[in-house]
C-alpha cells in the first residue's frame, strides 16, 4: 500500500495539541501548576495585604477571583503557548523538510517515509502506539515523535482500516492502540 499526501503546518499543530491534552504527565504537571499558581496567588496576596494593613474581607475576595482566573486560565495559556513554540519551531529553516508531500508505503515487513530530505524506513515493531483524533493517525515510533498520517490521505474506510490494521499487528496492549 502506498499513501501519498500533504503534511501542513495545522497538521502539527493538532499533533502537539492532541499530545499535549493526551500525555498523563503533563496534565499532571498542568494541574499541578493550577494549584501551586492559584495558592501562591491567594497566600501571597493575602500575606501582602496584611503586611501593608489593607486585608479586608474585599482584598481576600479580589484575590481569590485572581487566583481562580489563573487556576482556569492556565489551560488556555498553555495551549496558545503549545501552538505559538509549534509555529515557530516551523518557522526555522532546518525544519522546513516536516511539512509538504510525504509518501508513506507499507511493505510486508516494514514502512517507509520519503518526502523533502527524508527517506527512513521503520519495522513494524518499531510501532511503540498510536494515536488519533478527528482528522489524523499519529504512529509513534519512538516516545516523543510520530508519524501523522492525516485521513485524507485514504481513498475509502477500506483502506484506513487496512492501514490501521497493519501498523498495529505488533502491538499487544490494546491500551496502546487508538
Amino acid at each position: 500500500m502506498e499513501l501519498q499526501y500533504n503534511i501542513t503546518q495545522q497538521d502539527y499543530i493538532d499533533f502537539n495539541l492532541n499530545y499535549y491534552a493526551n500525555n498523563a504527565v503533563i496534565q499532571r504537571g498542568i494541574l499541578m501548576t493550577r494549584i501551586a499558581t492559584a495558592v501562591i496567588v491567594v497566600l501571597g496576596g493575602t500575606a501582602l495585604m496584611y503586611w501593608v494593613k489593607g486585608l479586608s474581607v474585599w482584598s481576600v475576595l479580589v484575590y481569590l477571583m485572581l487566583a481562580a482566573v489563573c487556576f482556569f486560565g492556565t489551560p488556555w495559556y498553555i495551549k496558545r503557548k503549545v501552538v505559538k513554540n509549534t509555529e515557530r519551531i516551523l518557522r526555522n529553516a532546518r525544519n522546513k523538510q516536516l511539512c509538504g508531500l510525504k509518501t508513506l508505503t507499507l511493505r510486508e515487513d516494514s514502512f517507509e517515509l520519503a518526502g523533502e530530505n527524508e527517506d527512513t524506513t521503520y519495522q513494524y515493531e518499531a510501532v511503540q502506539r498510536t494515536a488519533s483524533d478527528d482528522k489524523h493517525y499519529y504512529i509513534f515510533v519512538d516516545e516523543f515523535s510520530a508519524i501523522i498520517v492525516p485521513f485524507s490521505a485514504f481513498s475509502d474506510q477500506t483502506q484506513k482500516q487496512e492501514f490501521y490494521d497493519r501498523i498495529t499487528v505488533n502491538i499487544k496492549d490494546e491500551a496502546l492502540k487508538c
